[in-house]
């Protein structure tokens, strides 16, 4: 009787050390599976030339289950908010506006009054510092933690999405600060550009154009118009 006893415990207990076993072995897939979605998005965005229908297909996808499941849609929500904003910039840098707003061209096309390059040049600089401040914010710890925040997560997943989603190299300070850098410097530009814009529209009588060059029939205003292409 004893030994029945015994051999049923020893049933029970193999039977849950195999359960458990197979639980930890899902768990390593699970994460294995995480881990290789990362690396991918990773990879898709480091790519030469960007394909941003494939990256959007990989951040729809949710390839885990579970917790896991849960901790892959709050870090696939991050990044595509990133994204979001990030191409929301690269829209607004890719315009060809930016570029032609201080040619003969354009100042010929919209001058002398400029409204069109006015709005554009308003509404290019609103677009930069909107999205600056969103792509800083969502770049920060806090920012990134936010989306794991109230998913009734045990802490193994709150650090195994710090350790993919967060680093504390300073590497990742360092551009950020380089990101924000550069978009205050296209700020800048655009900022210079309005003050040709302005100058031009405030004197119209002061310039023409001739064989497609600018000419200032007075000599203040010539200055001005020079100082500021100095700073481009």
């Amino acid at each position: 009787m004893k030994k029945a006893i015994i051999g049923v415990i020893i049933a029970i207990v193999l039977v849950a050390i195999v359960g458990i076993g197979i639980l930890v072995v899902n768990d390593f897939k699970q994460e294995d599976i995480l881990r290789q979605e990362m690396l991918e998005f990773e990879n898709l965005t480091r790519a030469e030339n960007i394909d941003f229908d494939k990256i959007d297909q990989k951040i729809r996808e949710i390839k885990t289950t579970g917790d896991y499941g849960v901790l892959e849609k709050a870090m696939k929500d991050y990044l595509a908010d990133v994204v979001n904003a990030t191409v929301s910039i690269a829209d607004v840098l890719n315009d060809e506006k930016i570029v032609n707003a201080l040619t003969p061209e354009n100042y010929m096309e919209d001058g002398p009054d400029f409204v069109q390059t006015k709005q554009f040049l308003e509404e290019a600089k609103g677009e930069i510092e909107k999205n600056k401040t969103e792509v800083l914010k969502l770049l920060s710890n806090e920012g990134a933690m936010s989306y794991i925040e109230n998913k009734n997560l045990d802490q193994y997943y709150i650090d195994l999405y710090k350790e993919i989603a967060l680093s504390e190299d300073t590497a990742i300070e360092e551009d950020n600060a380089e990101l924000e850098d550069s978009l205050n410097e296209v700020a800048r530009i655009l900022d210079i550009e309005t003050h040709v814009i302005n100058l031009l529209s405030e004197n119209k009588n002061g310039w023409e154009i001739q064989d497609q060059n600018i000419v200032f029939n007075n000599e203040t205003l010539q200055n001005q118009y020079n100082e500021y292409i100095s700073q481009l």
